[in-house]
């Protein structure tokens, strides 16, 4: 009897934590485009959420360097340039490489034995 209970109360718990969503990945979904665009020097990244990622609207998000998401319509001709500059700067900020050194190397002192 203790069994049965012990069963139904984890059968119960199990369902109740798929229900709200606990074992989810979590993963927020666009519901609609942002009627207004920030600028381009404002933003670090951009995703897209495609349906296969459980979404229902296609859309690109773009990530601010405050981190705040804001989604936009893939489709527009501004939000297509906005990705292509942030995809240049991407592309930029890799090929630099860090700073040579310039001059002669200073000479090490010998230690006295």
């Amino acid at each position: 009897m203790a069994l049965r209970l012990l069963l139904l109360l984890l059968t119960a718990t199990i369902l109740i934590s798929q229900a709200q969503g606990i074992g989810n990945l979590g993963m927020d979904c666009c519901l609609k485009y942002s009627e207004k665009l920030i600028s381009v020097n404002r933003l670090t990244s951009y995703t897209l959420q495609e349906p296969e990622s459980g979404c229902l609207l296609r859309a690109v998000v773009f990530t601010t360097k405050k981190n705040k998401k804001i989604c936009a319509s893939p489709t527009d001709a501004d939000v297509q340039k906005m990705m292509q500059n942030l995809d240049k700067r991407v592309r930029k900020d890799k090929k630099r490489q860090p700073p040579r050194y310039r001059g002669r190397p200073k000479r090490q002192k010998q230690q006295k034995v």
